[in-house]
């Protein structure tokens, strides 16, 4: 053997058995590693950690597995655990393992388990907290890439009795993972209800260990192919894409909605609906507040304000907004909320109104309450026979012959409302048209189509005058019966039967006396 030859041998003895060596360290520090996973879990999220199993092989790369992990606050056994993870697997180099800190290229997670308790953290701490100079130390453990497929994340709710809501996370992406630093993460997640698909990028962290809410998160999602049957009363197919920027207690979000089939069960018409909104949303609980949303539906735009919150002992979310539609067509309402393709009437609306959806299993509409206030300007009606009988009524009213002078007559609508279990109330309603003013008071059956009004018809005319011709030479005598307040008569009024079937009579009771007259 050449003494070249001889040194090459003694070098590659001698790495062989340095490597020895160092896997034999390395093995010997299994414990060690152990614990140091389990110190470094305790200490960053202020929690008891338990770890079932824990092996560590180093040949030919770093590869360490363990299995029942749990992490729970510290004291907290009312409350199920932070974090169950089934099993989890560690790759990385030796050199990163016998580094400071320890290094890993890859955590992958199965079987991950998150749950956030009421409030966060800080509402689930007992005190036990590091001050933030130390959060800002060295991590013992660094990962470059983590990843979980198939996991789960449980947001606990602060009020009693509310069912938790459960996320499953398909896939998530962070990296990378150590002490006091910006996180980049990709997920796929399935949001509950409505159910479909969302898909998130962005940026998390730095954690904040002592307040979780303030935890910083940015980024972009989009939303797809969300079914909204479950939902009881509506249906149809939304989509939304936008972003959201602040922090994990109080998030912005800006973004947009697509449902090209947006309906309600009680007309069974779709719509295409396109919505804009800014909210602010308590990623600790779900509860969302909403700044702004505009919405807009055939010739319709309306806008809207208010807050979507948990109840307590209830399923679901309670929904109370303020909606304003400046610029809007009745006919556009009326095809969502009435059965028939063809509206019973026509005209520019707007509204004001406060709607409270409070939580529950019952159908949208039956929960569903309404109130507010509506102008409906230059009212035409889709039945010939309406609108003759109005036509005929505005010639009368002006002591006219219908029979020269007959012509469809534009209206004017508007009083206040309420919307309430299928019905709606119209507490005073004023219908104006030439020559005659009608105030009436009343409900509408969404299902049913039952009428039920009663109201005047306060005319320019009186009885005789609007009679005309010998008929009016013979009613003179019960012109007085009729005459309040001005030289025109007052005509109580019954508006019965159904949307298709409408009866118009002459309440005679109040005519003498009897009865309730509401709109005087």
């Amino acid at each position: 053997m050449t003494l070249r030859a001889t040194r090459w041998a003694i070098v590659i003895i001698g790495g062989a058995l340095v490597a020895v060596a160092i896997v034999a360290g390395a093995g010997s520090r299994t414990a060690t590693l152990r614990q140091l996973v389990i110190d470094t879990l305790a200490e960053r999220l202020d929690s008891e950690v338990q770890l079932e199993s824990f092996s560590v092989d180093t040949f030919p790369t770093v590869h360490i597995t363990g299995t029942g992990l749990v992490i729970r606050l510290r004291g907290r056994r009312d409350i199920p655990p932070l974090v169950t993870v089934d099993a989890f697997g560690m790759d990385g180099g030796l050199f990163g393992l016998l580094s400071r800190p320890r290094r890993f290229r890859t955590v992958s997670l199965t079987g991950l388990n998150i749950n956030i308790p009421p409030g966060g953290l800080k509402g689930a701490s007992n005190d036990h907290q590091t001050s933030r100079a130390d959060d800002d130390g060295p991590a013992a453990i660094v990962v470059d890439i983590l990843e979980a497929n198939d996991a789960a994340l449980t947001l606990i709710p602060k009020r009693a009795g509310k069912e938790a809501k459960v996320f499953a996370v398909h896939r998530l992406t962070m990296k990378p993972l150590g002490r006091a630093q910006t996180m980049t993460f990709d997920a796929s997640i399935t949001n509950p209800v409505p159910k479909g698909l969302v898909k998130a990028t962005g940026t998390f962290g730095p954690w904040d260990r002592d307040d979780p809410g303030s935890t910083p998160l940015n980024g972009r999602y989009t939303f797809d192919h969300a079914d909204l049957t479950p939902i009881k009363g509506i249906a149809g197919t939304l989509s939304s894409k936008g972003t959201f920027d602040g922090k994990l207690g109080r998030i912005g979000v800006k973004g947009e909605t697509d449902t090209p089939d947006f309906g309600l069960d009680v007309s069974g018409t779709r719509v295409p609906l396109h919505t804009s909104f800014e909210a602010v949303v308590d990623g600790t609980d779900g509860d969302t507040y909403l700044n702004a949303v505009s919405a807009s539906f055939l010739q319709t735009s309306l806008t809207s304000r208010g807050a979507v919150v948990g109840a307590e002992g209830v399923k679901g979310h309670t929904v109370k907004v303020h909606v304003k539609i400046d610029k809007g067509r009745i006919e556009d309402l009326l095809r969502l909320t009435v059965k028939g393709n063809d509206p019973v009437m026509t005209g520019a609306l707007a509204l004001h109104a406060d709607l409270d959806l409070p939580a529950g299993p019952a159908d949208v509409m039956e929960r569903m309450h309404v109130s507010g206030q509506f102008n409906i300007a230059g009212v035409r009606f889709n039945s010939k026979d309406v609108e003759t009988r109005i036509s005929d009524m505005s010639e009368r009213a002006r002591g006219l012959d219908p029979d020269e002078h007959a012509q469809n007559v534009a209206s004017d609508l508007r009083g206040d409302f309420t919307l309430a279990r299928n019905t709606i109330t119209l507490h005073e309603a004023m219908f104006g048209i030439p020559g005659a003013q009608v105030r009436a008071a009343g409900t509408y059956g969404l299902r049913n189509e039952a009428l039920q009004f009663d109201g005047t018809v306060r005319m320019r005319a009186t009885v005789s005058q609007a009679a005309g011709g010998a008929k009016g030479i013979l009613l003179k005598v019960v012109d007085p019966l009729f005459r309040k307040d001005g030289a025109g008569a007052v005509i109580p009024i019954t508006i019965h039967g159904t949307r298709t079937a409408p009866k118009f009579g002459l309440d005679m009771g109040r005519v003498f006396g009897k009865g309730r007259n509401p709109n005087p």
